[in-house]
């Protein structure tokens, strides 16, 4: 290596450290800043929500605030699904907050007097709350195994495409099979298990091809499809 080259060595490395201390002083100099730190938080105002903790962030770097910094409010709120955040220079931060859905309204049958609750999509189970326009799951035994509420969720979240009045569906457990009641039909889905590929099935019959009378699902020999055993008036 010649005087030259070992020149313009020196030259790229001084070139790379100096960039590099004006990016760490960069940086120091955001996170530090007064002028980079929230002092204003804007979202929509929901009497459900309690957004106390929210002044916990008044203050912090606004560099710094993720999802971290948002986990006692999701304890403090457990029917909210999603938070976005959106970051508006220097000082204001957006918060838009996703509440998670109402699935079904439940009337368990094990306790004395009998016990109702409100299951949300995102598995959150709210005490004495309210029916209106929920289908309802009627627990007449159990326990329901793990899993038995995410299959419940796959089953009205595939029956909400179709067009159907939810509140008219009655889902009934009996500690081992699971029956579906709407109007004048009944059907026997029997275990609790594959909903969505049965609601798909139910769906078909309560919107396009109503039946009065009863239906039992059943599986063909390798377990490919669904089939409906149907007794209609």
């Amino acid at each position: 290596m010649n005087y030259s080259d070992i020149e313009r060595q020196t030259f790229k490395t001084f070139l790379a450290f100096s960039t590099l201390l004006l990016v760490v002083l960069l940086v120091f100099f955001n996170l530090s800043s007064s002028f980079y730190r929230v002092s204003e938080i804007t979202y929509t105002e929901n009497e459900e929500i309690d957004f106390s903790s929210f002044s916990n962030l008044l203050g912090t770097s606004i560099w710094l605030v993720d999802d971290y910094y948002f986990e006692t409010f999701y304890k403090d709120n457990p029917t909210v699904e999603l938070i976005s955040i959106r970051k508006e220079l220097p000082d204001n931060l957006i918060v838009e907050i996703t509440i998670s859905d109402k699935i079904v309204f439940i009337k368990d049958n094990r306790r004395i007097p009998q016990k109702t609750s409100v299951l949300y999509k995102n598995l959150y189970i709210e005490e004495k709350a309210s029916s209106k326009g929920l289908a309802t799951l009627l627990i007449e035994n159990g326990p329901v195994k793990d899993g038995f509420y995410e299959e419940i969720i796959t089953f009205i979240m595939t029956l909400r495409k179709y067009s159907i009045n939810l509140n008219n569906v009655e889902l009934t457990y009996n500690g081992a099979d699971l029956f579906v009641t709407h109007l004048d039909t009944e059907v026997s889905l029997g275990a609790p298990s594959d909903l969505s590929r049965k609601a798909s099935v139910i769906g078909y019959y309560i919107a396009e091809n109503p039946c009065s009378g009863e239906i039992r699902l059943i599986y063909n020999e390798d377990g490919s499809e669904i089939r409906a055993v149907t007794n209609c008036s």
